[in-house]
């Protein structure tokens, strides 16, 4: 009876945060508190995605933002914003292709806003 109750819980547990992971309300990105509301530029591209991942992204002190507007997809291309908006570099896509810098995902510190399934 304890492991169907436990499979029960777990498995509605799993169900109820698999969709949508938000805490971005807590976060500051760049100075701007919730950032999936507050910064225009990412709450667009948040609100036209079927799935997407942001997180925030601090690398040498500096703060970015990450968007992988397809996770799970094999040719999906993440991009790395600054603070700005301006494209700071991308890992991934169907070519594989990394422009940013060889340590920064060995020494970038990574936090989650968001996961939209």
């Amino acid at each position: 009876m304890r492991l169907k109750s436990f499979i029960i819980f777990l498995t509605l547990f799993i169900m109820a945060t698999a969709f949508t992971c938000n805490n971005s309300k807590d976060i500051s990105v760049c100075g701007i508190k919730d950032p999936v509301k507050n910064l225009e530029w990412l709450k667009t591209r948040i609100d036209n995605a079927e799935k997407i991942e942001v997180y925030k992204m601090v690398y040498n002190e500096k703060e970015y933002i990450s968007v992988n507007p397809c996770p799970g997809c094999p040719d999906s291309m993440t991009e790395i914003f600054d603070c700005d908006e301006n494209r700071f570099c991308t890992i991934g896509g169907i070519t594989g292709r990394n422009t940013c810098p060889d340590d920064f995902l060995e020494k970038s510190e990574k936090i989650l806003i968001l996961i939209k399934e």
